[in-house]
């Protein structure tokens, strides 16, 4: 038992980009010439088949090496329809304008390409440095329909334990008290075992949605 927890107390239940990402990398969306929007720290070079352009913001003290454009997400400064995918992970959540940054991706993308975008549902607050709203996968696929993109598909993301793990860690974590750790230690360690080992989903307990949305064939630029 003392093993046991040890294991896996500490260990976040997460899987790797790798995993999230398998399913759009084999239906071949993740080729040609590809912006990361809002790049963050993460190395999504090995997963791409052709060119990775990744692009975020600047901030005081920032020392990355891997941006390649320093620009706000609804101002990309390309010429239209310059990318054959876009992928945009875990970053709509954390800008002020959404309504503004899925024309923009739909004026950089070439006719045909894809976008794959992940955004939260049933998750914590995670500023970085700010959080402003949560999809559901209706509102997810009405966000990127209404700007001209035909829907591919959408789909839960992890399973319902790995919500749960999540919400209730932070609850754990809200009080030091005796009382606290030792639910800690009782409740988490199962979530985190059960996260890895269960297949089970849920739109209605989902932590995150998936979209994959497509520029039409037909599209022509104006």
């Amino acid at each position: 038992m003392i093993n046991y927890i040890r294991k896996f107390k500490s260990q976040s239940p997460f899987s790797s980009i790798n995993d999230e990402l398998l399913e759009p990398q084999q239906s071949g969306y993740l080729k040609g010439k590809v912006l990361n929007a809002g790049a963050g720290w993460r190395d999504i070079s090995h997963l791409i088949d052709g060119e990775l352009v990744n692009q975020d913001i600047y901030w005081e003290g920032d020392e990355r090496t891997n941006i390649d454009i320093y620009s706000p997400i609804h101002k990309i400064p390309v010429i239209d329809a310059t990318f054959d995918a876009i992928l945009c992970i875990a970053v709509l959540e954390h800008v002020e304008n959404p309504e503004e940054v899925i024309p923009e991706f739909f004026r950089v993308l070439k006719p045909g390409g894809y976008v794959v975008a992940s955004v939260p549902f049933l998750q914590p607050e995670h500023k970085v440095p700010t959080d402003f709203q949560r999809y559901t996968k209706d509102g997810l696929e009405r966000l990127f329909s209404h700007w001209g993109f035909e829907i591919v598909s959408s789909r839960s993301l992890f399973t319902v334990y790995h919500t749960l793990h999540w919400i209730i860690s932070e609850w754990l974590h809200l009080n030091s008290s005796f009382l606290y750790k030792v639910l800690r230690v009782i409740i988490l360690p199962p979530l985190v075992l059960l996260s890895r080992k269960s297949n089970l989903t849920s739109d209605k307990l989902a932590s995150a949605f998936q979209i994959v949305a497509k520029k039409p064939d037909n599209y022509v630029e104006s």
